[in-house]
C-alpha cells in the first residue's frame, strides 16, 4: 500500500513539470500566431498614383484639316494626406504618322503641381487644377523633315476623374499650352492654344 502511495506521488512529482512546460510551450505558440495575426494586418495606404491616357486635340488653322490630334499619357502621384500632386506627361500632336510641319508636335514633355480633391465630397469624383512646365519639339520644316526644333513651354490644366469602378475610371482634361520660340527673328515654334483630352484613368494606392 505504502510503495503504491510513494509510486503515484513520485510519478505525480515527474508529470507537473512536464505538464507546465507543455503549457507553457502551448501558451507561447498562441502568443506566437496572435502576434504573426497583428502584424499581417493590412497596412494603411499612404501614396495614390493616378495613370491617364487620353487622345483629343486642338484647333490650329496652319493644318489642312483646321487641327490637330494627339495623345497623352500622364501618371499622378499624390500623398493622401496632402491634396496636392506631382503630375509628369507625355505627348504628341500631329495629323501624319511621321510629322514634317512645324504645326506638328512630337514629343511634349511636362511637369505639373496639380491641386486635387473630390467634388462635392464624393470619394469616386476627383477634380484637378494646377499647371507647370516642359519643353517641346517640333519638325524644322518640310525641306528637312528629320531635322527638329526643341523649345520650352508652359502649361495650365483642369480636369475631372470618375472613378467608375474599383481601380478603372474616366476624365477629361483642358489645357491651355503656350511655347514660342524665334530664330533669326522667325518663329519657329509658335502655340498658343486649347487642348482638350478624354480618356480612361488606372488608380492605385501603395
Amino acid at each position: 500500500m505504502f510503495k503504491s502511495l510513494l509510486f503515484s506521488l513520485l510519478l505525480f512529482i515527474g508529470l507537473v513539470p512536464f505538464s507546465s512546460t507543455q503549457l507553457y510551450a502551448q501558451d507561447e505558440k498562441n502568443h506566437t500566431k496572435y502576434s504573426h495575426t497583428e502584424t499581417d494586418m493590412p497596412k494603411e495606404k499612404k501614396v495614390d498614383f493616378i495613370l491617364r491616357f487620353g487622345q483629343g486635340g486642338f484647333k490650329d488653322s496652319r493644318s489642312p484639316k483646321g487641327k490637330l490630334g494627339g495623345t497623352q499619357l500622364t501618371i499622378d502621384i499624390k500623398l493622401r494626406t496632402l491634396p496636392i500632386a506631382l503630375s509628369i506627361s507625355s505627348e504628341f500632336y500631329k495629323n501624319n504618322r511621321f510629322p514634317i510641319h512645324s504645326y506638328e508636335i512630337e514629343p511634349m514633355r511636362s511637369v505639373n503641381m496639380l491641386y486635387m480633391a473630390q467634388l462635392f465630397n464624393i470619394e469616386r469624383v476627383n477634380y484637378f487644377l494646377g499647371g507647370g512646365i516642359g519643353w517641346l519639339e517640333v519638325p524644322k520644316g518640310e525641306d528637312d523633315p528629320d531635322a527638329r526644333v526643341k523649345g520650352n513651354l508652359y502649361n495650365l490644366e483642369a480636369g475631372i476623374n470618375v472613378r467608375a469602378f474599383r481601380k478603372i475610371g474616366f476624365y477629361g482634361v483642358a489645357k491651355y499650352l503656350n511655347a514660342q520660340k524665334k530664330v533669326n527673328n522667325i518663329k519657329v515654334i509658335d502655340f498658343d492654344v486649347c487642348i482638350i483630352l478624354l480618356g480612361i484613368t488606372f488608380n492605385f494606392s501603395l
